[in-house]
Order: C-alpha cells, then sequence, then structure tokens
C-alpha cells in the first residue's frame, strides 16, 4: 500500500498542474522564465517573467500552458512545468523552510533567446541534483538544466517525500545524464516514461542542439531510460 500511495504522490509531482484547466488561476515558479508566442521551444520570446508572478491558463498543448499573464495584459506560452497552482509551495521551499542555494552554482546566464524557458538557478533541496561542469555544453547551460531537474525534484519531494534524482553530469558531448535514486523505480513505466519526456525537452530547450539526448542511469552508470532527438 505504500508503495502504491508513494506512486501516486509521485505521479501527481510530475503533473504538478495537469489538472488545471481554462481559467484556473497559477504562479510562476521560476526566474527568468520565458514566455513564448507558441508552444515549442523554437518560439519567438515574447517576455520574460519571474515567481511568484500570477498567470490565467487559457489552454494547453502537450507540456505547454498558454496564458494570460495580467500585469503585463498579454497572453503567450509558458512550459508547465514552470507554473504551479495557486498557493502550491514553490520549488526551493520544503515545509517551512527555506533551503540555501549551492555556493558553487552561479545564475545561469542567457542563451540565444535572451533568457531560459527553465528558471535560473533553484535553491537545492538535500540530496538534489548537482551539476558535473564537464565537456560541452556551457556550465551556464547545465545550470539552467539542473533547475528543471531541480523543480522536478522538489515536486517529488513536496508530493511523497522523496527525492527521484541525485546527479547530473555530461556524458558526451550534448549527451546529458541524470542520476536516478531507488525511488525511481517506484514510479510506474507510464510516470516514468513522462519524466524522461519531461527531462528530454527541458534538455533539447536548454542546450539548443537537435542532436541532444537525455539518459536516466543508476548509480553505477547503467542506462535505465534514454530519448534522443529525432
Amino acid at each position: 500500500m505504500r508503495l502504491a500511495s508513494l506512486a501516486g504522490g509521485l505521479l501527481v509531482a510530475l503533473g504538478g498542474i495537469a489538472h488545471a484547466a481554462e481559467g484556473d488561476d497559477l504562479v510562476v515558479t521560476g526566474e527568468g522564465v520565458n514566455v513564448r508566442a507558441g508552444p515549442q521551444s523554437g518560439a519567438p520570446v515574447l517576455l520574460q517573467v519571474h515567481r511568484p508572478e500570477a498567470a490565467v491558463e487559457v489552454a494547453r498543448e502537450g507540456d505547454w500552458v498558454r496564458v494570460q499573464l495580467p500585469d503585463h495584459d498579454i497572453v503567450g506560452w509558458i512550459h508547465g512545468s514552470l507554473l504551479a497552482a495557486e498557493g502550491a509551495p514553490p520549488p526551493g521551499v520544503d515545509g517551512d523552510r527555506a533551503v540555501a542555494p549551492p555556493a558553487a552554482v552561479q545564475t545561469a546566464g542567457t542563451a540565444a533567446s535572451g533568457g531560459a524557458d527553465g528558471a535560473a538557478v533553484e535553491p537545492a533541496q538535500p540530496g538534489g541534483p548537482q551539476v558535473a561542469a564537464v565537456g560541452a555544453p556551457t556550465t551556464d547551460a547545465l545550470a539552467r538544466f539542473r533547475a528543471s531537474v531541480d523543480s522536478l525534484n522538489n515536486r517529488a519531494l513536496a508530493a511523497a517525500g522523496v527525492s527521484l534524482f541525485a546527479d547530473v553530469r555530461m556524458a558526451g558531448e550534448d549527451i546529458a545524464q541524470v542520476i536516478a535514486t531507488e525511488a525511481w523505480n517506484t514510479v510506474p513505466e507510464g510516470g516514468r516514461q513522462s519524466y524522461l519526456n519531461v527531462l528530454h525537452d527541458r534538455w533539447l530547450d536548454t542546450v539548443g542542439s537537435p542532436l541532444a539526448s537525455l539518459q536516466v542511469v543508476d548509480q553505477s552508470g547503467r542506462v535505465l531510460s534514454e530519448r534522443a532527438a529525432p
């Protein structure tokens, strides 16, 4: 029963705002979040927003949410991993305790679009992923990807009390590896595929390469799941 409850909590964490509907009140959970003209990472950036700015859901397409931004009187698309239902705990907060960011990781710079669809560097949870800044892409790109992985980890911690990912590292040019904890095995197959899709989408968006691949590996380095660009 505990495993079933844990798996359910992790799926809720992944969905985040999956049950939100048109007209629902949301908040931005990241810093320097791109608002795009369309539901894909290559769409033009209309502006950048920051936590905890209010947003109202208008429509949804895949992992992207079309929102009305009252403070800017504009409608645009934000990746769903960077939105939460109003009143939900923001990433980087463990209950009532704010978690300090790691000193070694600096706020991410901008890519070609002048920003990132992920937040700048989020505070890390205990046991959360740490970036190994080796190889290509740049440390800034890895830091931005780390923010996305941290966001997923924070949701898992809030919903189910477990950390899914222990580390983030490069395994070759444009190939990122996310090292999973043992809790990864408690997520149903469909949920693992959904996590993999979200991680790969965020990595593609961060590195900006059509050849970018994402692997989820165990502590020994064995590949558990893999997603390559078309």
